[in-house]
């Protein structure tokens, strides 16, 4: 399936960047990380895949945190066109979670924002959140 994906979270001055990216990592280890930094200044961290073995590692983090019907529900809600956006917290990101947050407000240091581009976004979020066949 056609699909391209981009993760980032910013680059607080007051985070350790090392921890910004295992954050990262922790939801898309495939990913090649990347700094960043705006023209305003602003640091920022990202991951970019194209594949949904990319997504692998996110699927299998909804499942073990047993919010597969939630996450159906948030995903399927964020589907504007062939685009999914979506804000995952960066504190449970670190700690090998997948915890779903505001863009703005809900988490302390900013969200990991997650953009999902594809011509049938239905079946990543079906891919995502399917309960057989694991």
């Amino acid at each position: 399936m056609n699909v391209r994906i981009t993760a980032e979270a910013n680059l607080n001055p007051t985070e350790d960047e090392a921890k910004v990216r295992r954050a990262l990592l922790n939801i898309f280890p495939e990913g090649k990380v990347q700094k960043i930094t705006k023209p305003d200044g602003v640091e920022l961290i990202r991951i970019n895949g194209s594949s949904m073995i990319f997504l692998g590692e996110f699927r299998r983090l909804l499942k073990q945190d047993k919010i597969r019907d939630t996450a159906r529900k948030v995903l399927l809600a964020r589907i504007e066109g062939e685009r999914i956006t979506l804000c995952l917290n960066k504190q449970a990101a670190f700690a090998g979670h997948a915890s779903f947050c505001a863009p703005v407000g809900e988490s302390p240091q900013g969200p990991i924002t997650i953009l999902i581009e594809t011509p049938k976004p239905e079946e990543v979020v079906d891919y995502l959140t399917a309960r057989h066949g694991q």
